[in-house]
């Protein structure tokens, strides 16, 4: 009897340990991973705007973001395979208007400026003292904006980081997407405008 209750309990150890193997071998499913998929800009809540500023533009035209500054505002927008912006007076439509449409990188093709690329640019100017850059991509717009008013803006709406560029008081870089876009395309400028360490030069002897 003794011999057989031996028996088992060695049989109930081999389980034991073939068990706690094969159970080893699984990945860990409660472990997130730290590959955070970046929401497309077309995959973002849209938002309405007062009167219909891009009326003239063909196919579905989906408002992400808004900024007032002044007597004059900036929106940007994605439709089916671009982004763009449009710059506008809110006292004449036609005022140091400036409107800029990037279409996606093809595969294979644009910058890697930033973070959640690679992006195609587009620039233009309204007037000498209003222009705009743009870097768009699937997931993610960079911009810089500059106007006659300067300094940030009054009013923001949608998914959107604004900061003064560093030595330009007077333009604003603007980041539209996703917060982990957002957070990433931050981080990425900051280590680019953080000054380097002087190289230490070793005394003479």
């Amino acid at each position: 009897m003794a011999q057989n209750k031996k028996t088992l309990a060695i049989g109930a150890a081999v389980i034991f340990l073939l068990a706690g193997c094969e159970s080893g071998g699984e990945p860990d499913r409660g472990t997130p991973s730290n590959d955070t998929r970046l929401a497309a800009l077309s995959e973002l809540e849209s938002i309405s705007v007062a009167g219909d500023p891009l009326a003239d533009i063909a196919g579905p035209v989906k408002i992400i973001s808004e900024l007032q500054y002044g007597r004059s505002r900036l929106i940007a927008y994605v439709n089916s395979d671009s982004c763009g912006i449009l710059a506008t007076s809110k006292d004449d439509a036609n005022a140091n208007r400036i409107h800029l449409v990037s279409k996606w990188p093809a595969h294979g093709e644009g910058s890697d400026n930033y973070p959640a690329g690679p992006y195609n640019s587009a620039s233009g100017a309204g007037d000498a003292q209003t222009w705009a850059s743009l870097l768009c991509s699937k997931n993610a717009m960079v911009l810089e904006y500059a106007s006659a008013e300067g300094g940030a803006p009054e009013q923001t709406r949608g998914p959107v980081t604004v900061a003064q560029v560093a030595n330009s008081p007077a333009t604003t870089r603007i980041i539209v997407g996703d917060a982990e876009a957002r957070k990433q395309i931050e981080n990425r400028v900051k280590e680019s405008e953080t000054p380097a360490a002087p190289a230490h030069t070793p005394s003479a002897q």
